[in-house]
């Protein structure tokens, strides 16, 4: 009725609790007598004023940052997505079905949404596919084929965060049409999967001893996916994230050189932020197995990671310093710093566009002006080594 990223939802949130303070304000003379009633009555409204004003300015926060999908998503309730989700074994290749109830977008793209079980990792969640204009032209063709001329990107939210954010906030699927309509990328195909997928937990990706696999999740089962619904080949993709996704995307292209060439980390960082809660045995388990260096000296080194990053923003630059310290001799490594600004979206989307090119192979990255206008300016001035 109220969906949490609606703008109605947010209209009507802020309509109640201006309603509320006028009515309380109106009507404040009738409490007046000190007796018991009047007290819990005063008392329970400025605790409602203040409870919706809360409420209120989280909603708009979160449609600000689309951190948060749903209620159920808030609150922490997935488990309906167990009862409705697709397996990999019943999941048919795209159909004049799957393309009527795409979504189309206004610069020519086509966003499918489906609700899959891993095959593997048995989590049950969302995934976005995003066919480019170009292959959306081709999907529609008899033979629903996307041809031979095409990118895989695996693209990666924050924490709290959602895949929405890059067909929305972040502006990602508009600035990948744009950079294909003007002939600097391929097209692409993206696939968007859910990283939060256990209620209340940061996972980071990671997969955990008798727990959720979430690494697996975005690994091997969207890789079955991909290419049960959209027929795609074994080529190798890229990964691109911002913020807890740009470690993901990290850590994907070492760990699985197999799978992916390249990786774009948007204000990530380079170790996995472990949680309180867990024991000591299996912080070191985790702490080693996703020790990017360790494996990158171990080898294959197959794989090239663009860091970007603001020099403002200490905890994300600081772990790309320390990463690039020890991994620079190891891998290319492409570093772009972001001289202003701190760690939110205002300050990353500027940068997609580099990201997108850069994974396309790219010499003349888009940067933003020195102005620190919105428009984009071919630059060579990138610190760090070669592609």
């Amino acid at each position: 009725m109220f969906p949490l990223l609606a703008l109605s939802t947010e209209i009507y949130f802020w309509i109640a609790t201006l309603v509320i303070v006028v009515l309380t304000v109106y009507f404040w003379h009738k409490f007046s007598i000190h007796n018991w009633k009047n007290v819990t009555a005063r008392f329970s409204l400025i605790i409602m004023i203040q409870c919706l004003a809360l409420a209120s300015m989280g909603i708009t926060i979160n449609r600000s940052g689309e951190f948060y999908d749903s209620w159920s998503d808030l609150f922490g309730a997935q488990a309906q997505y167990q009862k409705i989700a697709i397996s990999a074994a019943t999941l048919s290749q795209i159909s004049l079905k799957d393309l009527a109830g795409a979504t189309h977008t206004k610069g020519g793209s086509l966003i499918f949404r489906k609700v899959i079980k891993g095959e593997k990792s048995g989590i049950a969640n969302v995934v976005y596919v995003v066919a480019s204009p170009k292959l959306a032209i081709q999907l529609a063709s008899p033979s629903h084929s996307l041809g031979n001329n095409y990118q895989v990107i695996e693209l990666f939210p924050g924490t709290p965060g959602v895949p929405q954010t890059w067909i929305g906030t972040l502006d990602g699927i508009s600035t990948m049409e744009d950079l294909e309509n003007a002939g600097r990328i391929p097209p692409t195909l993206a696939v968007i999967p859910a990283i939060n997928v256990e209620p209340g937990q940061d996972t980071e990706c990671m997969n955990f001893v008798g727990g959720a696999k979430v690494e697996t999740w975005i690994t091997a089962d969207m890789k079955t996916f991909m290419q049960t619904f959209m027929g795609i080949d074994n080529r190798l993709w890229s990964s691109f994230g911002y913020s807890t996704g740009g470690w993901c995307a990290a850590e994907v292209a070492v760990l699985h050189q197999d799978q992916y060439s390249q990786g774009v980390s948007l204000a990530g960082y380079f170790k996995p932020l472990l949680s309180v809660g867990l024991s000591k045995r299996e912080k070191n388990y985790l702490s080693s197995r996703y020790d990017l260096v360790s494996h990158l000296i171990k080898g294959p080194r197959n794989t090239k990671i663009m860091i970007i990053a603001s020099v403002k923003d200490r905890f994300a630059n600081s772990s790309a310093q320390q990463f690039m310290t020890s991994a620079l001799p190891l891998i290319p490594i492409k570093y772009v710093p972001i001289p202003t600004g701190g760690h939110n979206i205002g300050v990353w989307k500027p940068f997609v566009a580099s990201g997108f090119l850069w994974i396309s192979g790219a010499n003349d990255l888009l940067l933003p002006a020195p102005s620190g206008t919105s428009s984009l300016q071919p630059t060579p001035s990138v610190s760090g080594s070669p592609k």
